[in-house]
């Protein structure tokens, strides 16, 4: 399994987006091995948000009809993941670190998953891979 962070979707779906082709080629070699993609509420908020501010509503909506009809699991945040966030965020140094890279990282460590789909190299720092 392998959780897809926002990063991710905005680079596969803005095509000005400095990481869109690499996004796109790493799209493809996971979906050549099979392998199964798990990303959280607050990923796919943050990414319709920002594709609505940033590009247009339409594409924002087309997303999440995307994203929802696809067989990509998404893990919904509960008050247990919430106060793990919390703990996560205040340890934190860096203020590029955001909440939902935060519950990113505690619903990966629930399920067992050791890699993200992400070009945000904090990931890596508090010990997981990066989908390269």
């Amino acid at each position: 399994m392998i959780l897809v962070d926002a990063d991710a979707y905005l680079a596969l779906n803005v095509e000005k987006d400095a990481h869109h082709k690499q996004a796109i080629n790493l799209l493809g070699q996971l979906r050549e091995v099979a392998e199964d993609l798990v990303t959280t509420w607050d990923v796919v908020d943050e990414v319709a948000t920002k594709l609505a501010y940033f590009t247009t509503k339409k594409k924002a909506n087309e997303f999440l009809g995307l994203i929802l009809d696809s067989d990509t699991r998404i893990e919904f945040m509960d008050r247990g993941r919430g106060r793990l966030t919390e703990k996560l965020f205040a340890k934190q140094s860096s203020k590029k670190v955001s909440l939902t890279d935060c519950a990113n990282m505690v619903a990966a460590r629930e399920l067992g998953i050791r890699k993200i789909f992400s070009f945000d190299r904090h990931y890596v720092r508090n010990g997981f891979g990066l989908v390269e």
